[in-house]
């Protein structure tokens, strides 16, 4: 069996062998955790942020940069490419593990391939699929400006089952390098996760691959949040191949981009400052890519529905 967490692991390494070149700071915990700082209190890189999606991916993706025209200019974007999107995406990329009690300012909430080691409160998604990692050592990934705690590690081990000194927790806040690539590399897993929403089973997705543009960065942590999820919203595109009945994917293309949501059309923002900056009173289904083909592996047919939204993202990126 892949265990996410080993080969998420053979990421780690690498960068703990040689972390001054990529601008990533690590520090011991008390405890003995091992925190790599991607872009608080370390500058980052671009490589960095290549690692940093890797591990969010459990180790299976492949992850690459190439140019996004917009406009007048040409900005970067990154393309992930993923064979095993389950294990990858679902059971490891998603940031779906609430690390402090609920209504914590500033919570912390884990991505990566220790979700799937999480055997005392695995978060909703394990009840869709059936995948379960076992291993020695627990890897995930925390966007946040917040420095990492003790507490924070002890958490993840008990719920683990590991030691804390073979937790590692990977650090970027939203102003930084890394976040925003790895948030534009989110574009799958922003996907897949709109598919049981609308009633598809997202375990029939075989393959899948996209790219997103990467935000211009600032140093202001609520214009940064807004522009990396313009990103996926407004500069998204996603391919899945998914074994399935035509009536299913036409039955759910045309809701799963962010067009079909009443809250688009505006920088993410926006929409977020006229929400009182509560996350929970902005319709889930914004939360999607602006454009997905779905090839239908049974019938050779490709669906596809929304659209680059250039206007926004130069609202957002340029004003």
């Amino acid at each position: 069996m892949i265990s996410i967490n080993r080969e998420a692991m053979q990421v780690v390494r690498r960068v703990l062998a040689n972390p001054e070149p990529l601008g990533v700071r690590v520090v011991r915990l008390g405890n003995g955790a091992t925190v790599l700082d991607m872009g608080q209190q370390a500058p980052g890189s671009w490589e960095a942020a290549r690692a940093y999606t890797l591990v969010t991916l459990g180790g299976l993706g492949t992850v690459t940069y190439e140019p996004f025209p917009l406009a007048e200019r040409v900005l970067p974007a990154v393309r992930v490419m993923v064979d095993r999107p389950m294990e990858a995406c679902v059971a490891s990329q998603i940031a779906g593990w609430q690390l402090d009690p609920p209504g914590t300012p500033h919570a912390a909430i884990a991505a990566g391939p220790a979700r799937a080691l999480n055997r005392l409160q695995p978060d909703h998604y394990f009840d869709l699929i059936t995948y379960r990692d076992q291993h020695s050592e627990a890897v995930v990934a925390i966007q946040t400006s917040e420095p990492i705690t003790e507490r924070i590690a002890a958490v993840v081990a008990e719920n683990c089952q590991v030691r804390p000194e073979d937790v590692y927790i990977l650090v970027a806040p939203n102003s930084s390098l890394v976040c925003a690539v790895q948030v534009a590399a989110r574009i799958i897993e922003q996907t897949l996760h709109r598919l049981p929403e609308e009633g598809f089973d997202f375990n029939q997705v075989q393959y899948a691959a996209g790219y997103a543009v990467i935000a211009p960065l600032t140093q202001d942590e609520v214009v940064a949040m807004g522009r990396i999820n313009d990103s996926l919203l407004y500069g998204g595109v996603c391919h899945l191949s998914v074994d399935a009945a035509d009536e299913a994917v036409a039955g759910i293309i045309g809701k799963i981009t962010a067009s079909a949501s009443r809250a688009y059309g505006r920088p993410f923002l926006e929409i977020f400052e006229d929400a009182g900056r509560d996350f929970y009173q902005i319709p889930l289904d914004l939360h999607s890519p602006a454009v997905v083909h779905i090839n239908n592996l049974r019938t050779g047919r490709t669906f596809s529905a929304g659209a680059i939204n250039e206007a926004v993202l130069r609202k957002s990126f340029f004003g």
